[in-house]
């Protein structure tokens, strides 16, 4: 049967009625401000996925990353960390100074530098100078074996009493002197002859050449020696082992140092097969399987002293303390 033109038009009118109000309805029967099949804000002429929440992922978060988290960068995590080189401390950052250079104030990873104090002094290795003129300050500098180390231009530390001793403490502590630590060996004991040329030829008949660290050395000095070195200052590097103490010893001098046994009883040795970076050693050497340093439990790794907390520095890619005794 025809229908009248009104007819017609009043029906017309009541399905698009009925289709509106269909439509301004959520799944679950809410109200919506989005039509079935067009974008959120199509209206303003930008195309969008279409479910009413303002979200253009579609997964009805109002996460414009689409994981769920609020988080704009998608990493998980609602603190934008900022740019380190962009010369506007945002995130993290402590400093940021325009560039990505360590050793002007302000580090590669935007922490702030600036001179480490060693039992109440500073040293060559912590003032933040190129004291040997190398283009490398301080710990970025491979012959600094920590803050503590007044020698910037080889592996001597030139504190006192530290050098041109035949009796040796741990190296590797802020001090020089047995004693304290009640770690003691003597130069005379080792066959390389180290000492030759300070008056501590090897003596195969020394009294003390057989003497075992007490725990309280082992406890005290082994946390404290960098992988591939024993607690007296003998370290592998480049697969030689060489005394630290060696007048002239660098690591772009290793002909000037004199060769030294591994002390078997008190060490740290490397394993580079799980990950960990060798005495010497530059970051980028790690092998390529290795995302990042590895270090004992509880100790945090690293790539420059300032990704270690503060009074703490970085050597063989692990943190160390600074203040000790």
């Amino acid at each position: 049967m025809l229908m009248s033109t009104s007819s017609s038009w009043s029906w017309s009118l009541g399905v698009a009625v009925l289709l509106s109000v269909t439509a301004c309805k959520g799944d679950d029967g809410s109200a919506s401000s989005d039509t079935a099949g067009t974008s959120d804000t199509e209206a303003s002429g930008i195309t969008t996925v279409g479910d009413g929440d303002g979200d253009p992922t579609g997964d009805g978060d109002g996460d414009p990353a689409g994981d769920g988290d609020g988080d704009p960068t998608g990493d998980g995590d609602t603190a934008d960390p900022g740019e380190c080189g962009n010369g506007v401390v945002e995130g993290a950052e402590s400093c940021d100074d325009g560039n990505t250079e360590s050793g002007d104030g302000c580090s590669a990873s935007c922490k702030h530098e600036g001179p480490i104090e060693c039992g109440g002094q500073i040293y060559q290795c912590g003032d933040t100078l190129d004291n040997d003129d190398d283009g490398l300050i301080d710990l970025e500098d491979p012959e600094c074996i920590s803050p503590c180390d007044d020698d910037e231009a080889t592996f001597k530390t030139a504190l006192p009493g530290q050098n041109k001793d035949c009796k040796a403490d741990c190296y590797f502590d802020s001090n020089s002197g047995g004693g304290d630590d009640k770690c003691e060996w003597n130069l005379k004991c080792d066959p390389e002859n180290p000492g030759a040329e300070i008056g501590c030829e090897y003596d195969p008949n020394f009294m003390m050449c057989n003497v075992m660290m007490p725990q309280t050395c082992l406890d005290f000095c082994v946390p404290l020696v960098p992988n591939g070195c024993d607690c007296f200052g003998c370290c592998e590097i480049d697969g030689q082992f060489v005394y630290l103490d060696g007048a002239e010893c660098a690591l772009d001098n290793l002909g000037a140092c004199e060769s030294c046994t591994f002390f078997d009883n008190c060490n740290n040795p490397c394993e580079p097969e799980i990950c960990e970076l060798c005495f010497g050693q530059d970051p980028s050497e790690l092998p390529e399987e290795c995302d990042e340093p590895s270090c004992p439990d509880g100790v945090d790794s690293c790539l420059e002293s300032a990704d270690c907390p503060e009074a703490w520095y970085c050597q063989t890619g692990c943190c160390y303390p600074t203040n000790i005794p």
